[in-house]
């Protein structure tokens, strides 16, 4: 996937369409009757801080070091010396990734409030943004699923640098909002709404209705999906029986459906669904899941059925 884990949002209400939510960055490449199908929304304006975040605790002590010789492998590298494995280049892409993350999230802010001072005043290959929601860090989220188990410390330390940020956004929008925000309840309204349109779209045949039906639905279960995947990395305690892993897998197999111009296939395409790798890295973090996994065997054969629904790595 472009990792189902977390390509992000867009502004909008539950239910609304996507027609009008399409700017730069946000529009797919479908286009029927000069209309464009949004597969990344872009986030709902209302979730967007009014200031940049800034996390002050960031676990600095924790952070994996380069090595020597890698330093100078990098050296050499920059002046097309050499050869690089893929293991050694991957390495500095997440420790890249690590430094230009810190620098995001750290109050080393410029007196412009769009820019960010430059992490370790050295080049990076992975920029620095300004993060206003966590859909402005997508390239990480996008990325942790893939992670190898033989980078176990820096995915560990990606992750942690997420929880951070996410518990961080958290407190922002429930000082906004005046009461506790979850990432739980979004994804449930999320998932909700766009079932609900999902159940009509068989009841939808004029084109233009159709095609602002599916946009609506993707828009929701877009939405939905990736507040599920933060919930689980902010590891909010979910209710037990909340199903957002059996209505996640549902939103993903429904939204490979969706075609690049906008129609709905018979069938998923196989290259838009998550592996089945990507869909157990969600498993093992849903605790709820794990829990119920352990002690009801229906619940067992439910969870590796949805398992089996997706392609092998």
């Amino acid at each position: 996937m472009v990792s189902v884990a977390a390509s992000s949002l867009m502004g909008g209400n539950r239910g609304a369409g996507g027609s009008g939510d399409t700017g730069p960055g946000g529009a797919g490449r479908g286009v029927v009757t000069g209309k464009y199908f949004n597969f990344k929304p872009l986030p709902p304006s209302a979730d967007i801080l009014g200031n940049p975040l800034i996390v002050p605790n960031l676990p600095t002590h924790k952070l994996p070091k380069e090595t020597f010789g890698s330093r100078v492998k990098r050296f050499f590298a920059r002046m097309n010396l050499g050869s690089q494995s893929a293991d050694t280049k991957l390495r500095w892409k997440l420790h890249d990734t690590i430094q230009a993350t810190m620098a995001s999230l750290s109050p080393a802010v410029t007196l412009v409030a769009e820019k960010r001072a430059p992490a370790k005043n050295r080049k990076l290959s992975v920029p620095v943004v300004v993060v206003r929601h966590p859909y402005h860090l997508r390239h990480v989220f996008e990325m942790l699923p893939t992670i190898p188990d033989r980078f176990a410390v820096e995915r560990r330390f990606l992750e942690l640098l997420m929880t951070r940020a996410l518990k961080r956004y958290g407190e922002q929008m429930a000082l906004i909002k005046g009461s506790a925000f979850s990432f739980e309840h979004e994804a449930r309204e999320y998932f909700f709404a766009g079932f609900r349109l999902e159940k009509q779209i068989k009841k939808v045949n004029n084109p233009d209705e159709r095609f602002a039906a599916l946009q609506a639905i993707h828009t929701n279960y877009f939405h939905g999906r990736n507040y599920y995947y933060y919930a689980l990395l902010r590891r909010e305690k979910l209710a037990p029986d909340n199903k957002l892993f059996m209505l996640f897998a549902r939103a993903v197999y429904f939204m490979a459906r969706i075609d690049w111009n906008g129609e709905l296939l018979e069938k998923p395409n196989p290259r838009m669904l998550p592996s089945r790798d990507d869909m157990l890295f969600f498993v093992e973090r849903d605790k709820s899941v794990v829990t119920r996994y352990r002690s009801d065997q229906d619940f067992q054969r439910q969870v590796k059925a949805v398992l089996e629904a997706f392609p092998a790595s």
